[in-house]
C-alpha cells in the first residue's frame, strides 16, 4: 500500500468519524430519545412482569363436604381440596370466593357448587371429584372387587408415547413477543435515518457537508452513528429486561435463557444494518419532510412483512416452509432468533444464515450508496428508485 492510499484511507476514516460522532451527539442530546427510551423500558418490564404472571403455575381451591378426602380420589398438583362442615359453608365459601368450588355429599347423592365466573378448570376438577365419589357409591353397591379393579385398571392403563418436539406454547410466545418489540425498534430507528438526511436535504445542509465529505463517507457515518444509538437502547432494554425478571423472582421460564438473548441481540444488528442503509437510501429520495411517507412505505412494508410471517411460523417451527425461510433475509432476522429461543436452531444453521445475511446487508449497502449518491444532491420533485438506480 502506498503512502498516498494509506493517506486516503485514513481520511476516510476521519470522515466517516466526524460524521458519527455527530450523530450519536445529536440523539444523546435530544429529550425525544430518552423519552422512548423511557417508554419502551416501559413496554418491556410490563411485557416481562405479564410473562411471570402467565408462567406461574395457578391454583385452584375446592371445598370437600360430607365425606372423607380419599372418597374423592387423586386430584391434579394444582387443585387444593379444604374441607368444609355442610352445604351451608360450602355455598357460603363459594359464593364469597374463598374457594373456586365446593363438592358436596348429602342424602347419599353428591352436589357440585360453582359460581358463574368460576375457573373451568376448577369447575372440571370438581365435577372429577364429585364422578370419583359416585362411581366409588356405585361399585360399593355392585359388590364389586375394588382392590381386583383397580389392579386390572392399573394394568391395562395405555403407555404415553411422544413423537417429536413441540417447543412449549408459552417460551414461543414469549420470544416473539420480545422480537416484535425489537422488530419496532428497528423500523423506530430507520425511520430517523430517513429524517434526518431529508431535513439535511431540505435545509441545504447537505451540501455543506458534501463539499467537503463525499456522499458514501457521510451515509455511512450517519447509519453507524444512529445505529450505535439503537444499540445502546437495546442493551438499556435487555438491562430492564434482566432486572423485571429479578423482581418477580425469576418465576417464569418462559423467557429466552441468556445463550438466546445474545443471539437475538446479534441478529437485532444484523436485521438493522440490512435495513438502515435503504431506510437513508428512501430519504434521499424527497426534498421535504411532508414527502418522505410515500417513500418510506416499501421498505417499512419490506420490514414488517417478517414479523406476519413468524407470527405464524410460531404455530408451527417444524414447518418445511419455515426450515426455507429461516435462510432467507430478511426473514432470517426473526426466525432464527426465535428458533434458538426455544433450542430447535443449531449453531451451524445460525451461522450459514447469518452468513447469507451479511451477504444481503453487503448488497443492500452497495444498492443504498448508489441512490443515496445519485438522489442526495437533486432538490425539487421526488426522485423515483428507478430513476436512482439508473443513474
Amino acid at each position: 500500500m502506498t503512502p498516498a492510499s494509506r493517506t486516503h484511507r485514513s481520511r476516510s476514516w476521519q470522515d466517516v468519524l466526524l460524521v458519527y460522532r455527530r450523530e450519536v451527539g445529536a440523539r444523546l442530546a435530544s429529550k425525544g430519545y430518552f423519552v422512548g427510551m423511557a417508554v419502551m423500558v416501559a413496554v418491556v418490564a410490563a411485557l416481562v412482569v405479564g410473562l411471570s404472571a402467565m408462567g406461574a403455575d395457578k391454583t385452584f381451591t375446592v371445598a370437600a363436604c360430607g365425606a372423607p378426602q380419599s372418597a374423592f380420589g387423586v386430584t391434579a398438583k394444582e387443585v387444593r381440596v379444604q374441607a368444609c362442615s355442610g352445604l351451608d359453608q360450602a355455598r357460603e365459601q363459594t359464593d364469597g370466593k374463598q374457594v373456586d368450588a365446593a363438592v358436596v355429599v348429602a342424602g347419599g347423592r353428591v352436589s357440585v357448587l360453582v359460581r358463574g365466573n368460576s375457573d373451568p378448570q376448577a369447575q372440571q376438577a370438581a365435577v372429577a371429584m364429585s364422578r370419583t365419589w359416585a362411581m366409588s357409591r356405585a361399585l360399593e353397591a355392585q359388590h364389586v372387587d375394588r382392590p381386583g379393579l383397580e389392579a386390572a385398571l392399573a394394568d391395562a392403563a395405555p403407555e404415553i408415547v411422544t413423537v417429536g418436539s413441540s417447543p412449549p406454547t408459552k417460551e414461543v410466545a414469549a420470544a416473539v413477543s420480545l422480537l416484535v418489540v425489537l422488530f419496532m425498534q428497528i423500523i423506530g430507528q430507520g425511520s430517523l435515518i430517513a429524517q434526518g438526511v431529508v431535513e439535511e436535504k431540505s435545509t441545504r445542509i447537505v451540501e455543506v457537508l458534501l463539499s467537503t465529505l463525499t456522499p458514501l463517507r457521510l451515509m455511512t457515518g450517519k447509519v453507524a452513528g444512529i445505529g450505535t444509538a439503537a444499540v445502546l437502547q437495546i442493551a438499556v432494554l435487555v438491562g430492564a429486561m434482566a432486572g423485571a425478571g429479578a423482581v418477580t423472582g425469576g418465576s417464569s421460564t418462559s423467557l429466552p435463557g441468556t445463550g438466546a438473548m445474545l443471539s437475538l441481540m446479534v441478529w437485532f444488528l444484523l436485521s438493522f444494518a440490512l435495513f438502515a442503509g435503504l431506510f437513508a437510501a428512501a430519504g434521499s429520495l424527497v426534498s421535504r419532510p411532508e414527502e418522505l411517507q410515500s417513500v418510506l412505505m416499501p421498505v417499512m412494508v419490506l420490514a414488517l412483512v417478517p414479523v406476519g410471517v413468524v407470527a405464524v411460523a410460531a404455530g408451527d417451527l417444524s414447518a418445511p416452509w419455515v426450515g426455507v425461510l429461516q435462510y432467507i433475509p430478511p426473514f432470517s432476522g426473526m426466525l432464527i432468533p426465535l428458533q434458538a429461543s426455544v433450542g430447535t436452531v443449531s449453531v451451524t444453521q445460525q451461522l450459514l444464515a447469518a452468513g447469507v445475511m451479511l451477504a444481503a446487508t453487503a448488497g443492500c449497502m452497495w444498492l443504498a450508496a448508489r441512490v443515496y449518491r445519485a438522489s442526495i444532491l437533486k432538490i425539487g420533485s421526488t426522485v423515483r428508485w428507478r430513476q436512482a438506480l439508473a443513474a
